[in-house]
C-alpha cells in the first residue's frame, strides 16, 4: 500500500470536497459563515473558528518508499533498514553490500 500525503493546491473554496489543511495541518471544515469557518481535527471532539483565508484546499498524493537492504553474499543473507545511516552502520562491522531502493510512482520521471 503506498504512502500518502497532503499537497496544498490552492486558497479555500466552498466547492472543494476537502481535504483541507490549517496551519499545515489537516482539518475538517464543519460550516462557514461569511469569512469565518469552523474546524476541527481529524482526531479532537474540539472545534474553533479560523479565518477562511488561513484554509487551504489539499489533495492526497503518493509518497515513494524508500529503504536500504545489506545483502551479505557469503550466506546469501539480507538485512533491510530504514534509513541510509543504519544500513551503512551495520554494513561497517561485515563484508557485503548496500542496495537503495525506491518505489516508482505513475509520472516519476516523465
Amino acid at each position: 500500500m503506498t504512502k500518502t500525503k497532503l499537497e496544498i493546491i490552492g486558497p479555500y473554496t466552498p466547492e472543494h470536497e476537502g481535504p483541507y489543511l490549517f496551519s499545515g495541518e489537516e482539518c475538517l471544515v464543519h460550516g462557514t459563515l461569511g469569512t469565518q469557518a469552523f474546524i476541527s481535527r481529524p482526531e479532537s471532539d474540539r472545534g474553533f473558528i479560523v479565518n477562511t483565508f488561513d484554509l487551504m484546499n489539499a489533495r492526497e498524493v503518493p509518497v515513494a518508499r524508500e529503504f536500504w537492504i545489506n545483502r551479505y553474499p557469503h550466506d546469501d543473507s539480507y538485512y533491510v533498514y530504514k534509513s541510509e545511516d543504519d544500513a551503512r552502520e551495520s554494513l561497517a562491522r561485515t563484508i557485503g553490500h548496500t542496495i537503495h531502493v525506491r518505489e516508482v510512482l505513475p509520472g516519476d520521471g516523465e
